[in-house]
């Protein structure tokens, strides 16, 4: 799943196709038969610009283990946003509300692609992740809790 969304967002050159490349892929996930697909959402930024990367890294093994829990695609915003990525276009100056209305539009569609929300160890303490976690409630995503970390 991480290879995919990788190759499909390579090229974008604005958020929008971004947005518009993990869309697509999750669409063919879906036309493939895929019946679950699952977003794991946790910590980046919430704990300062000084814990992000070690959030990152976090983040990467709490999907790697729920991929190797689960026989259904699985992603994460570690597999959407690579730091390639976010230099190329400038990211940094994205607002949290503008991640909040990105990772909604791909978690809120109407084709319901995303079915299971995995909420790792202190997603409260994160604004975007309580906001996904409100998402997968509106939607009615089953929500899977992490209780430990790894």
């Amino acid at each position: 799943m991480r290879e995919r969304i990788g190759l499909a967002v390579k090229n974008a050159k604005s958020i929008a196709e971004v947005k518009e490349g993990v869309l697509l892929v999750l669409k063919e996930l879906k036309n493939q038969g895929n019946r679950r697909i699952g977003y794991v959402s946790g910590l980046i930024t919430s704990e300062g610009s000084e814990n992000m990367a070690k959030n990152v890294q976090r983040l990467v093994k709490f999907t790697d283990f729920v991929r190797s829990q689960n026989n259904f695609p699985i992603f994460s915003p570690t597999d959407v946003v690579s730091d390639e990525l976010f230099e190329r276009l400038g990211l940094e100056e994205f607002q949290k509300t503008d991640w909040e209305k990105f990772w909604r539009d791909i978690l809120g569609t109407e084709e319901k692609y995303v079915t299971d929300m995995f909420m790792t160890p202190r997603w409260e303490a994160s604004r975007g992740a309580s906001d996904e976690h409100a998402v997968a409630k509106e939607v009615g995503m089953q929500i899977h809790y992490l209780i430990e970390e790894i």
